[in-house]
């Protein structure tokens, strides 16, 4: 009899679980589950250099690429031992010159892009030869294609990034306005295989077009090439661009920040004085950076909240705030915000991605010892989603509903595309 109860009261627990795995979990969900961010000291030497003339960075497998403008050298920081490992020098004088550097793109040891002045690019190796420099970029335009981006002279960089489709060999110049109200692209691809320019299907946000715009005011400040193309923000907007490589097609959302607009929605363009400039730079957020993280197929958008009754100038005005992280996935969603707990301390300007997590340095206010480069580093320590999926009866069985977790809490290796 004992035995019978307890085969009876098996039954129901197993009949239970079958109507509420029908029930509670009939289609897949998913269900943010956590986000915990870990910020720690982290600090680079940096061999009794300055780093105050450390401009532009790349990462490539945990190696930090930074031009060295005092010493006209690319300085290698091997980031797992926080020490620069290895120096490219370049040249001043001779054949194999180069100057004025705007920006760089390390390609592999035989192809380093150098940005001359925005005038010229320059393929150079390792070893300091110079291989090609490619300055025919205006000529490089059939008539109809330059018609379709705007007037002025194109530039090879923004942010002091430069952007190369390694696929296609094709590096990426970009457009602005000028107080060109027209709706034009922005963006145009220069082929290094048949030294020829075609424009690109990208152009300003909505708001900015049809307007005369103050680049001062709003601008594309940042970019991030993810593999299958690249994302790119602008100063002024909380919408996420991407331009896909594959499908030549431009994709954005809008990931709001956890803040009102202090000003009104209408962009104020045309001519301002400093103070107006600084007014408006204070009442309104600023989107200054953009990166895919490869080891964990997410991106990170820095940027800063209004803060009405400031005054500091504009590159301060970033820097000394307190800094917002958005994360969001490989789709552009957003995934969760969270402030940086130190204010009035980070330069956004130089930061990048390894694969231990996001790095920020520290503005000059707190950069206290020279053979240092002083920041914090961002672990994702958790970010995790719950799958859950339908339970079904099968041959005479009975399944509980499933439920999985999965997350980026393991890095991934990989390189950029």
């Amino acid at each position: 009899m004992e035995k019978l109860e307890v085969v009876l009261r098996l039954k129901i627990r197993l009949f239970s679980l079958l109507i509420f795995g029908l029930f509670s979990c009939s289609k897949e969900k998913t269900v943010p589950i956590s986000l915990s961010p870990e910020v720690v000291s982290k600090n680079f030497h940096t061999g009794n250099s300055l780093g105050q003339f450390y401009f532009f960075n790349q990462v490539r497998n945990d190696s930090l690429l930074v031009f060295n403008v005092y010493d006209h050298a690319l300085n290698i920081i091997d980031t797992r031992v926080d020490s620069v490992v290895s120096s490219i020098q370049f040249e001043f004088n001779g054949p194999n010159a180069v100057n004025e550097i705007s920006s760089f793109y390390y390609h592999n040891e035989d192809s380093i892009f150098l940005a001359e002045n925005n005038q010229a690019i320059v393929l150079i190796t390792s070893r300091g030869e110079l291989k090609r420099r490619y300055s025919d970029f205006e000529s490089s335009f059939e008539t109809v294609e330059r018609e379709k981006v705007y007037d002025n002279s194109p530039s090879l960089r923004f942010a002091s990034q430069l952007l190369y489709n390694s696929e296609e060999h094709e590096i990426f110049l970009y457009f602005t306005s000028f107080n060109q109200p027209k709706k034009k692209r922005i963006f145009a691809s220069y082929s290094l295989k048949t030294g020829k320019s075609k424009s690109i299907p990208i152009y300003y946000p909505e708001d900015y077009l049809g307007k005369k715009l103050d680049l001062s005011k709003l601008f594309l400040t940042s970019a991030t090439l993810d593999g299958n193309g690249f994302a790119y923000i602008f100063s002024g907007s909380p919408r996420i661009f991407r331009y896909d490589f594959l499908s030549s097609s431009v994709s954005s959302v809008v990931a709001n920040p956890p803040w009102e607009k202090v000003k009104a929605d209408d962009i104020p363009f045309g001519p301002m004085n400093t103070s107006e400039k600084q007014l408006f730079m204070a009442e309104n957020p600023f989107y200054y950076k953009i990166y895919y993280d490869h080891y964990r197929d997410v991106y990170y958008r820095l940027s800063s909240p209004p803060r009405p009754n400031f005054n500091e100038a504009d590159f301060h005005y970033v820097n000394y705030n307190r800094i917002l992280v958005s994360v969001l996935d490989s789709n552009l969603n957003l995934i969760s915000d969270f402030y940086l707990p130190k204010e009035n301390t980070y330069n956004v300007g130089f930061s990048f991605v390894t694969s231990e997590g996001l790095w920020i340095s520290y503005n000059s206010k707190n950069q206290d010892d020279e053979n240092f480069i002083k920041g914090d580093l961002i672990r994702i320590k958790e970010l995790y989603l719950l799958f859950c999926f339908p339970a079904f009866p099968k041959a005479g069985r009975v399944f509980v509903p499933k439920c999985q977790l999965s997350g980026i809490s393991k890095s991934r290796t990989g390189e950029y595309g």
